[in-house]
């Protein structure tokens, strides 16, 4: 067998999933058992080899597992002994499952697993996975590459402790049609790329003792955010749970799977709200002979935090002003009258006349005055001739008394 013109591929999965099926299609000849019914064709490990286009292609068919018939662990080393007498080497094993299937079932876990514990790191590189079953249009695509590629790879990191694993080539096929243009083209892809691999040797394989226990971790009220949803500030919390792998021939050799969110949950840490005053009167103002009222409404931030129970208050600010007339100048006129005399040729004139003021009363209730004024067309006018007195020269006193008589009577 020229070992530089061959390529050897391996085939695992469920019993059901088509691996008898996929290897007679990547052979391009019916020669493996096939079956519709839902029991294992394939009950030991065995290959088959066909030359096709000038190169020796050569597939290993295994069990299927999870078939009811066979105790898991019995499968696998028999897989194991296979595997050691196995001279070739091989370049991929594809990892076949029904297209419906939305995750990876506990034997395909577990062959992997195996396969893994007896190869090492190697193995990541060499790894893909068949759909079968397909159509054109099923399964979607993104959501096999979106949903289910990113779950193997977590298992993958899981078992092998990787921070990151190598990318699975995803393929599609349907044997009942091989020949539609989307089952050619995943048997050449995969063809293509299996070629592409380095053999790793099987003969090598390590003794892996099959299975392994776990132990749970739990951690519980773990932070992981602090956030703010409008007024109110938060902690996120978590619980969380891993896995701890214990091999069951090395029980010094364990690792961790990646923390899995079990709950998680917020918590008020603080609060922002606003306390307010209305109508808080502030003073008065007087503006064109008015007098106002000015009131407030007050607003303040508080903060609580929930943690220490301490309320933190702000300095109040100005939200609303309103200036309120709670009192008026009221003006009137006050009358009077006057009446004075003024001399003139002849005699003198007895005035009188009416007069106003402008009389101001502010909101307190001060007063102030204008001066008077005469009310135009009021003034009365009544002259007085002066009349010509005899003086008789008698005795002094009567000359006094009609001298006082006469100046008197002129004054008035």
């Amino acid at each position: 067998m020229d070992v530089e013109n061959n390529v050897c591929v391996m085939f695992i999965g469920d019993t059901g999933s088509g691996k008898s099926s996929l290897g007679n299609l990547y052979l391009k000849d019916t020669i493996f058992d096939t079956s519709q019914k839902p029991c294992a064709c394939t009950l030991v490990p065995k290959q088959q080899t066909k030359l096709v286009n000038g190169m020796e292609r050569i597939v290993i068919d295994t069990e299927g597992f999870d078939d009811g018939d066979h105790i898991t662990e019995e499968q696998i080393q028999r897989l194991a002994q296979y595997l050691k007498s196995f001279p070739i080497g091989i370049n991929a094993i594809g990892i076949v499952i029904q297209a419906q299937l939305l995750r990876l079932t506990k034997g395909v876990k577990d062959v992997v697993k195996f396969i893994y514990d007896a190869f090492g790191d190697v193995i990541l590189s060499h790894l893909c996975v068949f759909w079968t079953f397909c159509s054109k249009e099923f399964p979607d695509r993104d959501i096999k590459e979106k949903e289910y590629k990113p779950m193997l790879e977590k298992y993958l990191q899981s078992i092998s402790g990787a921070k990151t694993v190598p990318n699975i080539p995803f393929y599609y096929v349907n044997t009942q049609t091989p020949d539609v243009e989307f089952c050619v083209q995943s048997m050449t892809l995969f063809h293509g790329w299996a070629v592409s691999r380095q053999k790793f040797s099987s003969s090598e394989i390590k003794d892996a003792t099959f299975g392994y226990s776990t132990e749970e971790e739990k951690e519980e009220r773990v932070k992981v955010d602090t956030f703010t949803e409008g007024k109110i500030t938060y902690e996120k919390y978590i619980d969380r749970a891993r896995l701890k792998i214990i091999p069951n021939g090395n029980k010094n050799d364990f690792h961790y799977t990646d923390w899995e969110t079990v709950k998680e949950y917020n918590e008020k840490i603080e609060e922002v709200t606003e306390e307010t005053q209305n109508n808080v009167l502030s003073g008065y103002v007087n503006e064109n002979g008015n007098k106002y009222e000015i009131r407030h409404d007050l607003v303040r931030e508080v903060k609580f935090n929930f943690k220490t129970n301490e309320r933190k208050e702000g300095n109040w600010s100005i939200k609303n002003e309103n200036k309120i007339l709670v009192g008026e100048t009221k003006t009137h006129e006050e009358l009077t009258e006057k009446s004075w005399i003024e001399i003139t040729e002849g005699g003198y004139n007895q005035i009188a006349a009416s007069f106003k003021r402008i009389v101001k009363i502010n909101p307190d209730g001060d007063a102030s005055f204008g001066e008077y004024e005469e009310i135009p067309g009021t003034r009365r006018v009544h002259f007085v001739k002066n009349e010509p007195v005899v003086i008789k020269k008698k005795s002094g006193g009567l000359l006094n008394s009609l001298i006082g008589y006469a100046v008197g009577k002129f004054l008035l």
